[in-house]
């Protein structure tokens, strides 16, 4: 799965689609990269049916056989994922009427290089959405770090990731010719570690 996921931040976006299916192998789910770190979320079906998701790691800029500049994976977690998140019927039930849902939280202690007082190591936060089948799009702002943009999905989950004092909105959209049009409502996501707060709905 390391080398999927290696492959997956050389080729930037996810290189799986909606409707690849994982009982053949994994697929990438959603692929997050900021400051030169890279995160990829993989989809698998274990050897009992159920499906189960995997989240790799990698640090961009070192020399050790990269993909495009990319170290290689190390695996930051995973586990049972409790349903099939390409079925519309499991879809609808977890999302329970909303555009997005957190279905997945955790935090990692990853090396970033930042942070000079933890020797590089900082704790991160990682969560993974689900999204209706409507929203093709995630509209992204930061408020710590003032940036806004928008991040095309090509799957049902989505993977976000915050590094120590982020806070960012998440509002989900669907895209059409002329832009894209909001879908439901906006949720909030801050990482103060020691502290982390779940998503606020707004």
């Amino acid at each position: 799965m390391a080398e999927i996921a290696l492959k997956a931040l050389g080729a930037g976006p996810p290189v799986a689609t909606a409707g690849s299916d994982p009982a053949a192998e994994p697929t990438v789910a959603d692929v997050w990269a900021e400051c030169d770190l890279g995160f990829v979320l993989l989809l698998h079906r274990r050897d009992d049916g159920y499906f189960a998701e995997e989240v790799y790691y990698s640090l961009r800029g070192r020399d050790d056989g990269a993909e495009e500049g990319w170290a290689a994976c190390d695996h930051l977690g995973g586990g049972l994922l409790g349903f099939d998140p390409e079925d519309a019927t499991s879809r609808e039930e977890v999302l329970a009427g909303h555009a997005m849902a957190i279905v997945t939280e955790s935090e990692s202690m990853v090396y970033t290089g930042r942070s000079v007082e933890k020797e590089g190591d900082e704790l991160l936060r990682v969560v993974e959405l689900l999204v209706s089948a409507e929203v093709d799009v995630l509209e992204i702002e930061n408020l710590t770090r003032p940036s806004q943009y928008r991040r095309s999905l090509s799957s049902a989950l989505a993977l976000l990731v915050l590094l120590p004092g982020d806070r960012i909105r998440v509002r989900a959209a669907r895209s059409t010719r002329s832009g894209c049009i909001p879908v439901g409502e906006v949720i909030e996501l801050s990482h103060t570690p020691d502290s982390a707060t779940r998503g606020d709905w707004l």
